[in-house]
């Protein structure tokens, strides 16, 4: 302020100096005049104000700049003017320099001397994260996935297995899990369990019930539930319900547990097919044959083909066998394939000696290339010897059946594969009538009764093929049965369940008509736009917004409703493999699952950073924990030793990721505890914060005791600077880099941090 109450008081009081417009020597009575005011300025480093000089002369006169860094404007004038003098702004230390003034002919000269500050760089003080001591009370809801088959072997056999596990139960406290999901520890067929064989007992290659039994109980005694993963849209091929079946399709007790016909199409367009909700079309699946009694023969037959009519006639005969040709329009299979003769136009016969225990096919060439086999339909019966039988392909029937000399063909229905045929529950509007209804309930209320805790419900939406309301009604009654069961068992509060509606939301959604809960694959899983996908990509402005709108659209539907978030599972690519196997992403991915309102599941090896998709099968995306860097206690077995050895290297491993601090281990292990530290993280409300936008995503959560947190992620590849308004001196977790000036939040690439209000 007083410089420029010198710089008004300059303009009255001008220097009056004697200056001579020509080139020639000043007469006497000619004056030359010059002043300048002020002759001394300081600028400071940064944004500096510019400077108003006056200048006054008795004629022409030129200002010349010491240094490139002050500029003058106007740099020439005549009389009075003012002219403007900027330095330009400094980032390095304390500087001074000149602006020369002089008449034209440099007779008078004034000189206005100018500083400028050195840049003093604001002080930032970098973030530490001080949370409040974790009391032991878990107060989130995270759920660890586990594959039992390929989380833990205990017993050296290659397998995971119970025993396993409850030896890794300080690991998944230490993750902070509060419930585990296990895969479907039911006997089974196959490595991956889905294809159960007996609802009510347990995988004896993962131990004994007694040994399930302790595995919960010592999972109970450290605050962690037990999910039982549970199949009810079909069971394995050699359930012992559907053993019985195919003995006896006709006369089996659980003949009705599965869908069965001996002519589909007939029965799909009569509307007799309960299994498809309605529907004439199934949304995905196959009808596969049922064989019942002795279909083979022993003994010389002779054979007519006539191709026109697409017939052939079997007669028995005791003439001599035909040496059948090498190469031929037309063969009979039967083990192995024997070249007919051609006896006329469109007319082949051969004789032949066959053993078969199934039957016979007619095939145009040597191998099974599309059309080339002709066979029965899916409705036919034996053959009748002597009497022209229809032929078949498969762009007539989609499944071509052998041609058998007795017994007779059913067919059951599959929406997933040959060796998993559903379940049958009858019309979806009495479905709880049916047996394998009450049977599943059954087996659930055992292992309820058990102490299992909850079920993850498989493939749901196929239970009445993607007809939703009649899953909808079928999942409710079930959820009431199973949860009446819970109830008697002494349980004050209701069953958890979580159903694999592997839709859009807009569909996903409806199926909170019959649980409390689903799988929302909309949040990173589905495709590129998940939420948070987009976020992590540098689109994160609408984060918020999209969460927010996945509870309410589940609250509107019932008040009950839980929000299962995840980031992938066991049916697809690694989240590592979708991120790029980007570390700093993979770790902001965690801790953006962790600090959001829902229930966050963590599948086995996420936590570790593994990679990896289908490309060579399922079990690429199965991988067995690697507990030390040795690889000795791996269960490489439980998915038939198919794994990438490039990946499963002693760094990935969890013995060298407890090592590091800053490991992706570390980083789960971090955040989980804060989640079960903080009520308003575990169970709070989500409102955006003001600084949303672009790269940024930041939220208040208020937790249902009125506590508050401010979490600020920033995913963008560069820092960032944020103004903020509320209290930044309680920071209670810190992922990346992060440092605070004054209200100034600076941010690192993929850096989030998270405040104590």
């Amino acid at each position: 302020m007083f410089k420029r109450i010198l710089f008004t008081a300059g303009l009255l009081l001008a220097v009056t100096v004697a200056c001579d417009k020509s080139k020639q020597p000043p007469k006497e009575d000619t004056k030359v005049t010059l002043s300048v005011f002020p002759t001394t300025y300081t600028f400071e480093a940064s944004s500096p104000e510019p400077l108003v000089v006056s200048v006054s002369c008795s004629g022409d006169w030129t200002a010349t700049p010491s240094d490139s860094w002050i500029s003058v404007s106007p740099a020439s004038g005549s009389g009075n003017v003012s002219v403007t003098v900027k330095p330009a702004a400094n980032s390095g230390e304390a500087r001074k320099g000149t602006v020369t003034f002089q008449d034209k002919d440099k007779l008078l000269s004034k000189t206005l001397t100018v500083e400028q500050n050195g840049y003093s760089k604001p002080v930032e003080n970098e973030l530490v994260a001080n949370p409040d001591p974790f009391d032991g009370n878990k107060r989130s809801s995270t759920t660890y996935q586990l594959l039992i088959y390929s989380f833990a072997d205990s017993d050296g056999d290659g397998v995971g297995d119970f025993k396993g596990i409850q030896d890794r139960l300080d690991y998944l406290d230490g993750l902070g899990a509060t419930a585990l999901w296990l895969s479907p520890a039911h006997p089974t067929s196959s490595y991956h369990a889905y294809d159960v064989n007996d609802y009510s007992a347990v995988n004896p290659k993962y131990g004994s019930e007694a040994d399930f039994k302790s595995l919960i109980d010592a999972a109970h005694a450290k605050g962690i539930k037990i999910y039982m993963d549970f199949v009810l849209n079909h069971s394995g091929v050699d359930n012992v319900w559907f053993q019985s079946v195919t003995a006896d399709p006709q006369n089996s007790p659980y003949k009705d547990f599965y869908v069965l016909s001996t002519n589909p199409s007939a029965d799909v367009n009569a509307g007799m097919i309960d299994n498809y909700g309605g529907a004439k079309e199934p949304g995905m699946g196959t009808w596969y044959p049922i064989t019942v009694g002795q279909t083979g023969y022993t003994g010389r037959l002779h054979f007519v083909l006539d191709s026109g009519a697409k017939t052939v006639t079997v007669t028995k005969t005791d003439a001599a066998p035909d040496t059948a040709p090498a190469s031929s329009d037309w063969y009979i299979y039967a083990g192995s394939f024997k070249g007919m003769k051609k006896t006329a136009e469109g007319k082949y016969e051969l004789t032949l000696d066959i053993d078969t225990d199934w039957g016979f096919l007619v095939c145009s060439q040597t191998d099974w290339s599309s059309g080339s086999k002709w066979g029965a339909s899916s409705t036919a019966g034996a053959l009748q010897f002597g009497t022209p039988f229809s032929l078949y392909t498969n762009a007539d029937n989609n499944q071509v059946g052998n041609i058998t000399f007795g017994g007779y063909t059913t067919n059951y229905f599959a929406s997933f594969a040959r060796s998993m045929p559903d379940l049958n529950y009858g019309k979806y509007t009495e479905c709880e009538r049916s047996g394998a209804f009450k049977a599943t309930v059954e087996a659930a209320t055992k292992w309820v009764n058990l102490g299992v805790d909850g079920f993850r419900l498989d493939a749901v939406i196929w239970v009445y093929q993607s007809q939703v309301q009649a899953n909808q009604r079928f999942l409710d009654q079930w959820y009431k049965a199973v949860n009446q069961a819970y109830h008697a068992a002494g349980h004050a509060d209701d069953i958890f369940m979580v159903g694999e509606a592997w839709m859009d939301h807009g569909t996903e959604k409806q199926y909170y008509q019959g649980l409390t809960s689903c799988f929302e694959f909309d949040y990173f899983s589905n495709n590129d736009n998940c939420t948070l996908r987009q976020a992590l990509n540098g689109n994160a402005g609408g984060y918020v917004n999209k969460v927010n709108q996945f509870i309410a659209d589940h609250k509107a539907i019932r008040s009950d409703a839980v929000t299962s978030i995840f980031l992938t599972n066991h049916d697809q690519p690694r989240a590592a493999e979708i991120l790029g196997r980007n570390a700093a992403k993979l770790k902001q991915a965690a801790a953006m699952l962790l600090t959001t309102p829902g229930k966050p599941f963590v599948y086995q090896g996420e936590e570790l950073g593994y990679y990896g998709n289908q490309g060579g099968g399922d079990e690429y995306v199965r991988t067995p924990i690697l507990w030390d860097k040795a690889g000795k206690q791996c269960a490489k077995q439980g998915v038939n030793n198919k794994v990438d050895n490039a990946m499963l290297t002693s760094a990935i491993s969890v013995e060298a990721q407890e090592a590091d601090a800053n490991s992706l281990l570390n980083v789960y292990r971090t955040w989980s505890r804060l989640r079960n530290t903080y009520p308003a993280l575990a169970d709070g409300t989500m409102t955006a914060a003001g600084v949303n936008g672009g790269n940024v995503a930041a939220w208040y959560m208020t937790g249902s005791d009125g506590s508050r947190l401010l979490v600020v992620h920033h995913t963008g590849n560069a820092s960032k600077t944020l103004r903020l308004s509320d209290d930044l001196s309680h920071p209670v977790a810190v992922l990346g880099s992060a440092s605070l000036s004054g209200k100034d939040l600076k941010l690192g690439a993929s850096s989030s941090v998270v405040f104590k209000l």
